[in-house]
């Protein structure tokens, strides 16, 4: 009887101890500093103050399928990058692959996608004709507006912003509210960014009668989570991956993503 309870005691203790191990290999190193950027319908502050949005769901379900602890910080998406670099902030969502964020940041298989856009006032779209940002530059005397430290594709990424920044024709703010709002008051004439963004924000303002999406598309992509280098650990980032795998394949992910206007099964790597 006494050996007994003892091979069941053993038995049990071993049980909870590969129990244990089990969960601990699924967490993460650290308790994850996420940054919160100010960027509707993905993250932002709604009505009562709450953190809300669509990479704000979607970066809990990821981190708690893979069991990882998380805090939310909030910085404008230029100091989240610097803070990233610096391993002071372990992870931004929604981040577009670049050579220079591969150089200090682990990024993630995709979660979601992006399409991005150039938007006008209403009434310019159809007279600002261009079949690319380069033309649309060069053919007007436009004013284009974006959100500061934001990746907008190829096109963005090919113009000479230092000469269109110094001679005022590139405006570069914070978030996108401030876009809609200098759009509608005149002081730029395109906004380049998230389609989806950029419907949602003017709507939310009362202005989306007021916008266009110009004929021309910039690019249409998925994006990544991006961890520090600095502060996180290749073990980090195939258990998130690992996660991402497991989530975007869940009936979770394709209702939340339903719920946000998007069709449910992108984003993930094949």
């Amino acid at each position: 009887m006494e050996r007994s309870l003892k091979n069941l005691y053993a038995a049990i203790c071993f049980a909870i101890t590969g129990a244990l191990s089990t969960q601990a290999m699924a967490e993460c190193s650290k308790t994850l500093v996420v940054n919160q950027a100010s960027w509707k319908p993905y993250m932002y502050r709604d009505q009562t103050g709450a953190m809300a949005g669509l990479d704000y769901e979607l970066i809990k379900g990821i981190l708690d399928q893979a069991g990882c602890d998380y805090v939310f910080v909030e910085h404008p998406s230029k100091r989240a990058l610097v803070g990233l670099e610096n391993g002071e902030v372990d992870l931004v969502t929604g981040a577009s692959i670049t050579p220079e964020r591969q150089r200090y940041g682990r990024f993630t298989r995709s979660y979601r996608p992006e399409e991005i856009v150039l938007v006008t006032r209403a009434a310019d779209r159809d007279r600002l004709r261009a079949s690319s940002l380069q033309e649309l530059m060069s053919s007007y005397p436009v004013v284009l507006g974006a959100v500061n430290g934001g990746y907008y594709g190829e096109e963005y990424g090919a113009l000479d912003q230092d000469s269109l920044y110094r001679s005022n024709r590139l405006i570069l703010v914070q978030d996108v509210e401030r876009l809609i709002g200098m759009l509608e008051l005149s002081r730029i004439d395109a906004i380049v960014g998230d389609a989806v963004s950029l419907h949602v924000t003017a709507g939310s303002l009362g202005l989306g009668h007021r916008i266009a999406v110009h004929r021309h598309r910039l690019s249409s992509d998925v994006v990544h989570l991006l961890l520090s280098a600095k502060s996180t650990t290749l073990e980090d980032l195939k258990v998130i991956d690992e996660a991402i795998e497991s989530y975007v394949n869940s009936e979770a992910y394709r209702s939340l993503m339903r719920r946000y206007g998007f069709s449910g099964g992108e984003g993930a790597d094949s």
